[in-house]
C-alpha cells in the first residue's frame, strides 16, 4: 500500500499516534480541559466587559447632561462589576488541580461546565439592570442603582463558589 493512501484511508492519524504514547493521551485530555475552562471563562469575562462599558456609557451620557448626581455611583458600581470580571477571567486554570485529574467522571465534568455556563445568566441579569439603570427617569434612579448592586453581588458570589464547585467534585 502507498504510504498516501495509508495517510488518506486513515482519518486520524494524530489521535493514533497520541494513542500510542503511554500517558500523552491523559496529558493532552488535560490540556483541553484547560484550554477549554479558559475560553470560557474568557468568553464571560469579556460579557461582564461589555456591561462595564455600557455602564461607561451611562455615566458620560449623564455627565454631558450635567447629571453628576449618581456618578460616584456609577464608578463604584463598574469598579465592581470591572473586579468580578477580572477575579474570573484571571482565576486558576480549574481551581485545585481538577483539570489535573486524568480520569474525571465526564457526568462531573459536565455539572462543572453547566455551573459555568450558568454564569452566562447572572451577567444576563447584571446587563439588564445596567440597560434599565440607562433608561430610568431621575425618580426610578436610586431603585435601579439598588437593582444593579444586588445583581452584582449574586454575581461575584457564583464566581466565588465557583472554587468550592470545582473542590466538591474531584472524587
Amino acid at each position: 500500500m502507498d504510504f498516501r493512501e495509508r495517510i488518506e484511508r486513515d482519518p486520524n492519524p494524530l489521535q493514533k499516534l497520541i494513542d500510542a504514547i503511554p500517558g500523552f493521551s491523559g496529558y493532552v485530555e488535560r490540556e483541553q480541559r484547560r484550554g477549554a475552562d479558559k475560553m470560557l471563562r474568557e468568553f464571560l469575562a469579556d460579557e461582564i466587559g461589555d456591561a462595564v462599558e455600557a455602564l461607561e456609557e451611562t455615566a458620560s451620557r449623564w455627565s454631558r447632561a450635567g447629571s453628576i448626581d449618581y456618578l460616584d455611583d456609577l464608578e463604584q458600581i463598574a469598579g465592581r462589576l470591572r473586579r468580578a470580571g477580572d477575579k474570573l477571567r484571571y482565576a486558576d486554570y480549574g481551581y485545585s488541580g481538577f483539570f489535573d485529574l486524568v480520569k474525571i467522571n465526564e457526568d462531573d465534568l459536565h455539572r462543572f461546565y453547566e455551573y459555568d455556563l450558568s454564569l452566562r445568566g447572572f451577567i444576563a441579569d447584571v446587563r439588564d439592570d445596567v440597560d434599565a439603570l440607562a433608561d430610568a427617569s431621575e425618580d426610578e434612579i436610586e431603585e435601579a442603582l439598588a437593582d444593579l448592586d444586588e445583581a452584582i453581588d449574586a454575581l461575584s458570589d457564583m464566581i466565588d463558589e465557583r472554587e468550592n464547585v470545582a473542590i466538591d467534585l474531584v472524587p
